[in-house]
């Protein structure tokens, strides 16, 4: 009832992909008070260095974000264990739990789950400031970020600003499928993403990389221009300029 009477006094809606626009019409809203609107990412600032691995070196790999079940955690470290033997893995959380008892289960299940082989290469750095996510983003060769549905229906909603962030960096993402991720990786013509809840086939995208280090550069380009194009602050910034004048002289 009070989605239907926001809906009905509301005259613009903005959500960051169109997940969440189909979402907003499912539950009543017009289409016509709908508009996407990406988030916006300060790409300038983001220095573009396409990541390169040459083994014997370890692959590094860089996982963040906070302690909860829809960020799928325990996936991305089920499928890292799955290649145990096939890559010298170094491995860095960044991120914590909350206040919050489900918060602080997921961090349980995550610490069961790096006990089971990972723990000696993995670093728990907690909870850092932005500026230092991305300088060590800079010395990763991998990033992932396997979002998932969790239990209770919590979602994502969109696509996290971490993977944007990255991939302008020249990261190969390592992803699923979930809410608007599939709308900000997309690696040319080629069906990357994985579905929810698959460790199996989060491995399957980490072995073509470790098969395939010569292979990256393509992506990561792609990844690059993706960002420039579609999640731009400045873009973004004009086109929400757009849309409040076009609203406030209709």
């Amino acid at each position: 009832e009070r989605y239907r009477e926001l809906f009905q006094s509301a005259d613009l809606f903005l959500c960051e992909g169109p997940h969440m626009a189909k979402e907003l019409e499912t539950l009543g809203c017009s289409p016509e008070k709908v508009n996407v609107l990406h988030i916006g990412v300060d790409i300038p600032a983001l220095t573009y260095e396409p990541r390169k691995w040459a083994p014997p070196e370890p692959l590094r790999i860089l996982i963040a974000g906070s302690f909860r079940e829809k960020k799928g955690i325990p996936d991305a470290l089920r499928a890292l264990r799955a290649i145990r033997d096939e890559a010298d893995l170094a491995v860095t959380i960044i991120g914590d739990a909350d206040h919050e008892a489900a918060s602080i289960a997921e961090k349980k299940v995550i610490l069961a789950e790096l006990d089971r082989g990972l723990r000696g290469v993995t670093r728990l750095l907690g909870y850092r400031p932005h500026r230092e996510l991305l300088e060590e983003a800079q010395t990763h060769h991998i990033f992932m970020s396997p979002s998932v549905t969790s239990a209770n229906g919590d979602t994502e909603g969109g696509a996290p600003v971490t993977i944007i962030e990255m991939m302008a960096s020249g990261m190969p993402i390592v992803s699923t499928s979930h809410c608007d991720i599939p709308n900000v990786v997309r690696y040319g013509p080629t069906d990357w993403l994985v579905p929810e809840h698959d460790p199996a086939a989060l491995a399957e995208r980490l072995r073509w990389l470790i098969g395939h280090p010569n292979g990256w550069a393509p992506m990561l380009a792609d990844g690059r221009a993706l960002a420039k194009a579609e999640f731009s602050l400045q873009t973004q910034a004009s086109r929400l300029a757009d849309l409040y004048r076009a609203l406030a002289y209709a």
